[in-house]
């Protein structure tokens, strides 16, 4: 799988990423990542820079990693849960008609993902105030606006994604409403997207309700409390470090800990 969008280097579009092999490490920097009080799009950030092992060609420093598009963010999320065998998720809503409530399953890997339009990751609009070049957003501006109001964030996000070019054409205070319709209709078109939400049917009555999706489930439903205990019961059993057993891919030390299970079980 490739990223929709891309980092672009010398007019060239490189979309290829790799992960890290899952090991201890990882997973515990992960669950630090997942831990600290930073913005939602600051965690996102630590976690793919502390997770991935390159993306565009280009080592995952925390900078690179902040300057992806939004979806290619959300693609890397998405795969990285699928990794951590989360790629599965079940649901639950209320049925806005019946009340009933349901139970569903979700395929991450099944969501659908729209390529980058044909000029990412830049769009052209003719605005109040003249031509003007847009780029798409970053996980950057994101944390730039995570703790703003609706109307500072849009304003600041505008002027963020505003390409400076010959003549200029203002900042992003300066645009009219009709403006800001434009620029957001263009940077869709041009922008990748990854589906954040699904139909699904209540069983009971037959009404189709749309839900929401976390593409960032990655962060919450892994705990690093977990991780410790399993060190914890490698180190008192083996004796060894905990750098020795952050070391072990995640299936070795699950086969040792099975290992363990059992040696107890025999020796009731």
């Amino acid at each position: 799988m490739r990223l929709p969008g891309g980092i672009l280097r010398d007019g060239a579009r490189r979309r290829d990423f790799a992960f890290r092999p899952l090991t201890g490490v990882v997973e515990l920097a992960l669950a630090e990542a997942a831990g600290t009080g930073a913005s939602l799009p600051a965690k996102v950030t630590a976690a793919l820079a502390a997770t991935l092992e390159h993306v565009g060609g280009e080592s995952p420093l925390p900078a690179t990693v902040a300057g992806l598009s939004v979806a290619d963010r959300q693609v890397l999320m998405g795969r990285l849960a699928m990794g951590l065998g989360l790629g599965e998720s079940w649901l639950s809503a209320d049925c806005a008609r019946c009340g009933e409530r349901f139970d569903f399953s979700v395929h991450h890997s099944d969501l659908p993902v729209k390529e980058a339009g044909e000029g990412y990751p830049f769009a052209e609009v003719e605005t109040s105030l003249g031509p003007c070049r847009f780029r798409v957003p970053t996980g950057a501006d994101q944390q730039a606006i995570a703790e703003m109001g609706d109307g500072e964030a849009l304003r600041l996000l505008v002027a963020r994604c505003l390409v400076a070019r010959p003549g200029g054409c203002g900042a992003g205070g300066d645009f009219t409403p009709a403006d800001l319709a434009r620029i957001e209709a263009a940077l869709e078109t041009v922008a990748p997207e990854v589906a954040v939400s699904v139909q699904a049917a209540c069983p009971a009555c037959g009404t189709t309700h749309v839900i929401e999706v976390d593409p960032y489930r990655a962060l919450f439903r892994y705990s690093g409390w977990d991780l410790l205990q399993e060190i914890h019961i490698l180190a008192a059993t083996y004796h060894w470090n905990e750098a020795e057993i952050l070391a072990l891919p995640q299936e070795r030390r699950r086969r040792y800990l099975e290992l363990i299970d059992r040696a107890r079980g025999m020796a009731r």
